[in-house]
C-alpha cells in the first residue's frame, strides 16, 4: 500500500514528495546535533543527506509511502518532513516519522504534521495501529509522540540501532 500523503493540507503546512531540488534546503537538518547524533550514522552530512534522499526516492518509486516534504503555507519554504512508511522489520506495520530543520522546531509542526498523518491514517487508510522509533536518548521525540497519544511498546534494534517503539490504536 502507498502510505504517501502527497498534496494534502493542513492549516499551516502542504505536504508534497520530495524533490532533487530540496537537497541544498535540507543539508542543514544533516550539520545539526540532532541528526548527527541519531541520523548520520558517522556519514558526514552531504553523504548522509544523500543517502536520505535516496531512502526517500526508492519509497516513492515502491509506491510504499515515505516522507512528505512539509511546505509552509505563508512563506512556501521546506520546514521538514514527515509520513508514513512500511516498519524496517516487519512490513505489515506502518511506521510514522517525521523531521524538522532546526529553526522550525518548537513551533507546533511536528505535531501539526503528525496529527495530521494519525488521522489520515486511521480515517482514511483505515490503519488499525501506528508505530514510531525513537532512540532512547532523544527525550524530546519521545515526548513529542507520547503527547499524541502514543505509548512505549518495545525496545528493539531497527537498522542496526536500538530503538524504542511506541504505538498508537485507532
Amino acid at each position: 500500500m502507498n502510505y504517501l500523503l502527497e498534496n494534502q493540507e493542513t492549516n499551516r503546512l502542504v505536504f508534497r514528495k520530495l524533490t532533487a531540488s530540496d537537497f541544498e534546503n535540507w543539508l542543514p537538518y544533516h550539520h545539526d546535533d540532532e541528526a548527527i547524533e541519531f541520523y548520520n550514522a558517522g556519514k558526514a552530512p552531504e553523504e548522509a543527506c544523500k543517502k536520505w534522499f535516496e531512502e526517500q526516492f526508492l519509497r516513492y518509486e515502491q509506491q510504499s509511502g515515505g516522507l512528505n516534504a512539509l511546505i509552509d503555507k505563508k512563506s512556501n519554504i521546506l520546514i521538514g518532513q514527515c509520513g508514513l512508511e512500511p516498519d524496517a522489520n516487519d512490513p505489515k506495520k506502518v511506521v510514522l516519522r517525521y523531521a524538522l530543520l532546526p529553526k522550525f522546531r518548537d513551533k507546533g509542526y511536528a505535531e501539526e504534521a503528525l496529527q495530521h498523518c494519525i488521522k489520515t491514517a486511521f480515517d482514511t487508510m483505515k490503519i488499525k495501529a501506528l508505530f514510531a522509533h525513537v532512540s532512547p536518548a532523544d527525550q524530546e521525540r519521545e515526548a513529542i509522540f507520547s503527547e499524541l497519544g502514543m505509548e512505549w511498546e518495545d525496545t528493539d534494534i531497527v537498522n542496526h540501532t536500538i530503538v524504542n517503539i511506541f504505538k498508537i490504536k485507532k
